[in-house]
């Protein structure tokens, strides 16, 4: 099953890569990892999505629970949540092209924030399913770059 994990932590070095191996030992991998600052700027938010058993996510978010540098650890997937990822993508862009890529990223409310010669580069804040559409309809262009983030998620309502 797949979990989304929100953990607020102190933020002091060694935080992440501590949290990170505590899932790890138990063989257990993250799919993505996504940390960023609150309204408190010593506590930092990680979001962690991970697929694994029940069971086992519940031993790995226990070993975490104790963890010194830990706030509070809350398994979102039995709560409604907000979740969020980012994509950056360059994509080829020929003039004859224009038209539909600007459609699409319409179509995504996805933003142009570059246009060069010959590549346009769009970015998306949107659900993970919705990034992965867009990705397939840009399949066919050539993809210069890109760049996505982790979820980002918080609970609709907050302990």
């Amino acid at each position: 099953m797949k979990h989304t994990i929100s953990c607020l932590v102190r933020d002091e070095p060694g935080v992440l890569a501590t949290i990170a191996g505590s899932f790890g030992s138990l063989q257990i991998n993250i799919n993505s990892l996504a940390v960023g600052t609150t309204a408190e700027p010593s506590i930092s938010r990680m979001t962690i999505v991970v697929v694994g058993s029940d069971e086992a996510v519940a031993q790995a978010e226990q070993v975490v629970r104790a963890l010194p540098n830990v706030i509070r650890l809350e398994d979102l997937a039995s709560k409604e949540f907000f979740s969020r990822e980012l994509l950056l993508i360059k994509v080829a862009c020929p003039p004859e092209s224009i038209g539909r890529i600007m459609q699409m990223a319409e179509m995504f409310d996805a933003r142009v924030i570059g246009v060069s010669g010959a590549a346009m580069t769009l970015e998306l804040a949107a659900e993970g399913h919705r990034i992965d559409a867009m990705l397939r309809l840009l399949a066919p262009f050539k993809i210069r770059s890109m760049a996505r983030s982790g979820r980002i998620a918080v609970a609709v309502e907050e302990e």
